[in-house]
């Protein structure tokens, strides 16, 4: 566990509460945000697969723990979505023309309290690792046939299938909140019934 991974966890961590914290439109540009920078970051830190021992079994069950934390990060109980018949990214003081209809997304402190305790716990297991308990995990390691390069990768694929799965978590909440708006009738209930930020502020 080098600065690099300590570096990457942090660098993680801040575009996706960047993301997402708040009232945020679900778009293309904001899930696929943090995926561009999994692609951009983990190959500095990635340098190999070991498949040897029970290597794969680890750094599979990192990918398996990241993907499950991801869906669970972005369940309703943490994060709501909604439907705004009129998007617009800056509300004007006088409307100007109607925005486009968007699925939108509210999160708050249990949203930034998992991804900062899953973060947390990452950084102190590196730190321990290092400076705690090294000759214990280095026997642990070897009484269980797994190098120190399969734990880093386990620990690597774990923020990859979070960020990956938040992604995919919040794109399929959006698409079905798009998708029960545009059903039979949507059209006439969201003109006569919803009314639009201007006219609810007033």
């Amino acid at each position: 566990m080098t600065a690099n991974i300590v570096i990457m966890q942090l660098a993680i961590l801040a575009v996706v509460l960047e993301s997402d914290l708040g009232r945020r439109k679900i778009g293309w540009f904001r899930v696929g945000r943090p995926v561009v920078g999994v692609i951009v970051i983990v190959p500095f830190f990635f340098t190999s697969l070991p498949t040897g021992g029970n290597d794969l079994l680890l750094q599979g069950a990192g990918a398996l723990a990241g993907a499950v934390i991801g869906l669970f990060s972005v369940c309703p109980l943490l994060v709501s979505v909604d439907y705004c018949p009129d998007w617009r990214r800056r509300r004007p003081r006088a409307s100007v023309g109607a925005g486009k209809p968007a699925a939108f997304s509210r999160s708050g402190a249990g949203y930034a309290a998992i991804w900062i305790a899953v973060t947390a716990a990452r950084l102190g297991f590196a730190y321990g690792a290092q400076h705690v308990f090294p000759v214990g995990l280095g026997v642990f390691l070897a009484g269980h046939h797994l190098s120190g390069t399969g734990l880093t990768n386990g620990f690597i694929f774990l923020s990859v299938g979070m960020s990956l799965f938040r992604s995919l978590g919040l794109w399929v909440r959006g698409r079905a909140c798009l998708d029960a708006q545009a059903g039979p009738g949507a059209r006439r209930v969201r003109s006569s019934a919803v009314p639009s930020w201007d006219n609810a502020e007033r």
